[in-house]
């Protein structure tokens, strides 16, 4: 059988999910997992939604290999470490493939800093539909088209910070943290809305962007026709126990240093 599971990973910890020698990754521990639960990778068809790279983090990251019998998600939690959760799963069709999905949800989130928030409303509802992306890739340059299609994107303020929500059918490489860039460009004063509406047109405005720094993303779900998932109550009490010592962490150090600002 083949089974599809969901698992959440703090980025921060890794040098992207994709396996490499010698390296810490996502991939590399799953893979350690795997060899103790008497899984060959390479056997049982391992594929992933999305390689995210070194400091995104995801929530709902979908895998899936074939095993012989039921492997629960808490089962796979005992042989990870605590920055990776298994913590849903679902049985698919033997030619599953979690990298063909019917959408994508990243989240970028950002201190507010004075932005002006409407213009970067107005910038982000430009990219609704299906554009060409080249200018919003890490491989910028190469002689090819970037055509993704995006379903739904949200820009909010919460509690200091600016929170990008999007939904397409897929990303290119970098492609959410060079949209984050061009909206902070356009929310600092720097650019415009119409240079951003341009930069939606590669055939007649081609300019490099850098991508914004990899600790603000995460990919939050990644959805498919006729999948669903089934939450292992264990793994997600074990999540969130986790989720919540993160919080806490980083939320004392902030407090911590906030003192000392101006």
């Amino acid at each position: 059988m083949r089974i599809a599971y969901k698992l959440a990973y703090v980025g921060t910890n890794f040098n992207g999910f994709q396996y490499q020698p010698n390296v810490r990754t996502v991939a590399g521990e799953l893979f350690k997992a795997f060899k103790s639960l008497g899984i060959d990778p390479k056997k049982a068809k391992f594929r992933c939604a999305g390689r995210t790279d070194a400091g995104v983090h995801a929530f709902g990251q979908v895998i899936a290999i074939n095993v012989e019998k039921p492997i629960f998600p808490r089962m796979f939690n005992a042989h990870l470490p605590d920055d990776i959760t298994v913590w849903a799963w679902s049985e698919v069709d033997e030619n599953f493939n979690p990298r063909y999905a019917k959408s994508r949800t990243y989240v970028y989130v950002m201190p507010a800093e004075g932005y002006d928030i409407s213009a970067m409303r107005k910038a982000s509802k430009l990219l609704l539909g299906t554009h060409d992306f080249s200018n919003f890739t890490k491989k910028f340059g190469e002689r090819r088209r970037c055509i993704r299609t995006i379903y739904n994107v949200e820009l909010r303020l919460d509690d200091g910070f600016v929170v990008l929500e999007i939904v397409g059918n897929a990303f290119t490489w970098n492609m959410v943290r060079c949209i984050v860039s061009a909206l902070r460009e356009v929310g600092s004063g720097h650019r415009s809305v119409e240079w951003f509406k341009n930069m939606l047109n590669p055939e007649k405005h081609r300019e490099r962007i850098e991508p914004a720094p990899a600790y603000g993303l995460i990919l939050k779900d990644v959805e498919y026709e006729g999948v669903n998932f089934e939450v292992d109550e264990y793994a997600w009490k074990t999540l969130m126990i986790r989720v919540k010592e993160i919080v806490d962490l980083h939320g004392t150090i902030y407090k911590l240093f906030s003192q000392f600002q101006d």
